[in-house]
């Protein structure tokens, strides 16, 4: 099978949600870089987003499109759960974040004076994840998911840049608890590695 190619570039949480579905799926891949805006990259991404993602002849972007599509690919245990229950749950929460964590959580942390940053559309969007979690270790339940790949680097970005971020984890333990169980997966610490030597 030929190696997924990722195009974008270190720090964007989509592009971490990429690796860490690759090295949870055992898929081999690498990290290409983009001309941030210019034609090369609008000819992949027409909204100049990333990542990008191509394997032979299939070209994608849009998170959620490309995890799915990596997570055919494995073969393996599936990121998508059984119950339609739990699938419509999952596809919840990745609409939460893309929707409404990414900006309260990861584009707010952008702000020079991030004390001026209204704390509260950070907390609503934990609160939102943490009540629409199931009863098992990870968001949908027993099993690791596509939201969970979606939601931990938004997270660790959150807690890395924003001075309140301890103490809005503090008051969720569940969500802590989840995160410290994603941290700890061998696949979370390659996909980490790889993205930082990119």
């Amino acid at each position: 099978m030929s190696k997924i190619q990722l195009f974008g570039f270190e720090g964007s949480t989509y592009l971490r949600s990429a690796t860490m579905a690759c090295a949870e799926s055992g898929l081999e891949w690498e990290i290409l870089p983009l001309e941030f805006g210019k034609p090369s990259h609008l000819s992949l991404h027409p909204f100049g987003k990333m990542p990008v993602m191509k394997h032979g002849a299939v070209t994608l972007y849009e998170t959620a499109a490309i995890l799915s599509y990596l997570d055919d690919l494995s073969g393996g245990e599936t990121l998508i759960p059984d119950t339609a229950i739990d699938r419509a749950r999952m596809w919840q929460l990745v609409s939460i974040c893309i929707d409404y964590a990414y900006r309260s959580l990861v584009t707010a942390s952008f702000v020079d004076d991030k004390d001026a940053v209204d704390p509260e559309p950070a907390a609503r969007c934990l609160d939102a994840v943490q009540a629409t979690m199931g009863s098992g270790p990870y968001l949908t339940g027993a099993r690791l998911s596509i939201a969970d790949l979606v939601f931990e680097p938004m997270l660790s970005h959150y807690l890395a840049s924003m001075p309140a971020a301890g103490e809005q984890m503090h008051r969720r333990p569940r969500l802590a608890r989840w995160r410290d169980s994603i941290q700890a997966r061998p696949a979370t610490r390659a996909a980490y590695r790889e993205s930082q030597s990119a």
